[in-house]
């Protein structure tokens, strides 16, 4: 083989075996929504690296950590100001960013929600302890509101929290129960007004209607005393067409009547 041809394989499989070393040494690829937290035999250096290729060290470790939301169930078991129990289920979205990544990484690795969530309940609880366990529910997205705003100002420069959902409130079986025989109770007080409210209907017809009767009665009497003839005149319209069996007579003057009966003639 000519050696000018030798020497020019040699250099090329060299070159070849020395990109083969970098690439497999001297590299790190980053997934993207990831950052990489550059680590020597263990300790975390100053470098963080963005999502994609990069040349590193012989010694560099890439430690890479997600810096996308992500979304943590929670359940905190709180009490309400008048000392009810109240178990809160909650949807927890959070976020670190780059500048924060190198030193919750030294310190908390990646499992760093397990000191975050522990202070999100914190400020939960302070907010539910200032209503009444009846109060909570209608009272539901202040709560969220103000115990967000509380943790994360607790969590300022450590992990980003971008929002709280309370899923679901629920209270002791004593306490529902104590709701429930309360609305029940309520339901019976207002069938009672109801039932209150008809009877004084009712009774205000009644006393229409009596009244009614007696001022007829009072027209009619007075009619009478004004004009006996009305009486004739009432008993031709209520009679039936047949002869009386009794005769009523007047004796003169006198104020008093003698009834004769009046014998049929067979």
């Amino acid at each position: 083989m000519n050696p000018r041809y030798f020497a020019l394989a040699f250099a090329s499989g060299c070159a070849l075996l020395g990109v083969i070393v970098v690439l497999l040494f001297f590299t790190a690829t980053v997934e993207t929504g990831n950052v990489g937290v550059i680590t020597n035999f263990g300790k975390v250096t100053g470098a963080v690296l963005d999502s994609g290729w990069h040349l590193v060290g012989p010694i560099d470790h890439v430690n890479e950590i997600s810096i996308r939301t992500i979304t943590t169930p929670v359940e905190a078991d709180c009490f309400s100001s008048d000392l009810q129990d109240v178990k809160i289920s909650l949807a927890v979205q959070t976020h670190i960013t780059k500048d924060h990544a190198k030193d919750i990484y030294q310190n908390y690795g990646t499992e760093y929600m397990g000191q975050a969530l522990p202070k999100i309940i914190d400020s939960l609880k302070a907010e539910t302890a200032k209503y009444e366990a009846a109060e909570i529910i209608a009272n539901r997205d202040k709560i969220r509101a103000e115990a967000l705003k509380a943790a994360q100002a607790r969590l300022d420069g450590f992990v980003v929290i971008e929002d709280l959902s309370i899923v679901n409130v629920e209270f002791s079986d004593d306490y529902e129960k104590a709701i429930e025989a309360k609305q029940v109770a309520q339901q019976r007080a207002e069938q009672a007004k109801y039932e209150l409210q008809q009877a004084e209907v009712e009774a205000d017809k009644e006393v229409a209607t009596a009244t009614g009767e007696a001022k007829a009665i009072q027209i009619r009497g007075d009619a009478l005393a004004k004009n006996p003839a009305v009486i004739e005149l009432e008993l031709i319209n209520k009679w039936d067409g047949k002869a009386p069996e009794t005769l009523v007579t007047s004796g003169g003057t006198s104020a008093s009547s003698i009834i004769l009966p009046i014998s049929a003639h067979k």
